[in-house]
C-alpha cells in the first residue's frame, strides 16, 4: 500500500495526501519546495495547498514567498474521528427516518414458503409491544409457542381464536375444541395481527404457498374484523349451549345449520357457510 493510501481512505485526494505527508516530514516549506518534494506538479500544487489551507489542515505563513506548515497529526486524527462520528450519527438518524417511513407505507408483501412465513410471524410476535390477535391451528401454534410465551411474559396481551382445542398459559383463548376440525376445511388459515397495525395472513397447503404481510390499515382492519366476528360467533354458540368437550365436526356443522336457520341466514347471504361445503362433500365421498 502506498503511504498516501492511508489518508485517501480518510477522505483526502491523492494530491492532498502527498502534500500533507511532505509537509509533515519537512515541517515548513514554500510552494515550490512542496511541488518538488511531493511530486505534485507546480501547476496544481497551489490549488491543492489553498484547498488544504481552507480546510484548516495547513497553515499559511504570509511572506515573500509564502510558507506553509501542517496541522499536527494528533489534532488532524482527532478532528477526523470527531467529524466521522458526527457524520455517522447524522447518517444513522437519516437512514432510521427512511426505514421508519418505509415501514408505514401501505404495501402488501408476498412471502413465498411456509418456513419464511413462520419466521416472519415469530419476528412480528417478538416485536409486539401491547397486543397480539391470532387465529391459528395446532401446527402453527407449536412453531410459535415459545415466541408467544415470551410475549405473554413481557406483558403483551395475547388473544387466540381456534377451531381446535388449544392451550397457552396467560393468553385469552376462544376455542371450539373440535376434535376433527381439519375435516372442516381443505386448508389451515392463520392470521396474526400485532399491535393493531400490521398483520400476516395465509393458508398452508404446500412448500410454495404464498402468504402476505402488510401494514395497510384497511387490510389490517379486515383481519381484525374477521377474528372479532369469529369470537362473537363462538361466544353466541357457546351461550346457546351448543358446545361440549370433544365436539365433532359433524356436530359443529349441525349446530351451525340450526343457528343459520333460526337466524334466517343462508348461503346467498354469506360465503362463510359455503366453506363448510367442504365437510359435506367430504362426507358424501366417504359414503360412496
Amino acid at each position: 500500500m502506498a503511504e498516501h493510501d492511508y489518508l485517501e481512505k480518510l477522505g483526502f485526494s491523492q494530491n492532498e495526501a502527498k502534500v500533507y505527508i511532505t509537509l509533515l516530514r519537512n515541517k515548513r516549506l514554500n510552494g515550490y519546495e512542496i511541488a518538488k518534494l511531493s511530486g505534485v506538479s507546480r501547476s496544481l500544487v497551489y490549488e491543492v495547498v489553498n484547498r488544504l489551507v481552507g480546510k484548516g489542515i495547513l497553515l499559511r505563513l504570509e511572506g515573500e514567498p509564502n510558507y506553509y506548515i501542517p496541522l499536527e497529526y494528533e489534532k488532524l486524527m482527532a478532528r477526523i474521528k470527531r467529524e466521522n462520528e458526527e457524520n455517522i450519527g447524522r447518517a444513522e438518524a437519516f437512514l432510521k427516518g427512511l426505514a421508519q417511513g418505509e415501514e408505514t407505507r401501505d404495501y402488501v408483501l408476498n412471502i413465498v414458503g411456509y418456513d419464511k412465513f413462520m419466521k416472519k410471524a415469530a419476528a412480528l410476535i417478538d416485536s409486539a409491544e401491547e397486543e397480539i390477535s391470532l387465529s391459528i391451528w395446532h401446527n402453527e401454534l407449536s412453531v410459535l409457542r415459545q415466541a408467544l410465551e415470551h410475549a405473554v411474559k413481557r406483558g403483551v396481551k395475547v388473544y387466540i381464536f381456534s377451531f381446535q382445542e388449544i392451550e397457552l398459559e396467560g393468553a385469552v383463548l376462544f376455542s371450539y375444541g373440535i376434535v376433527d376440525a381439519a375435516r372442516l376445511f381443505p386448508y389451515r388459515r392463520m392470521t396474526l395481527i400485532v399491535d393493531n397495525i400490521q398483520c400476516v395472513n395465509g393458508e398452508s397447503g404446500g412448500a410454495e404457498d404464498i402468504y402476505t404481510y402488510t401494514r395497510n390499515h384497511a387490510i389490517v382492519s379486515l383481519a381484525i374484523d374477521e377474528i372479532v366476528l369469529n369470537i362473537f360467533w363462538y361466544k353466541y354458540i357457546e351461550k346457546q349451549g351448543l358446545l361440549h368437550r370433544g365436539i365433532t365436526s359433524r356436530e359443529f356443522l349441525q349446530a351451525i345449520a340450526a343457528l343459520a336457520g333460526e337466524l334466517g341466514i343462508n348461503e346467498d347471504m354469506t360465503k362463510n357457510f359455503m366453506v363448510y361445503d367442504f365437510q359435506r362433500r367430504y362426507e358424501e365421498n366417504e359414503e360412496c
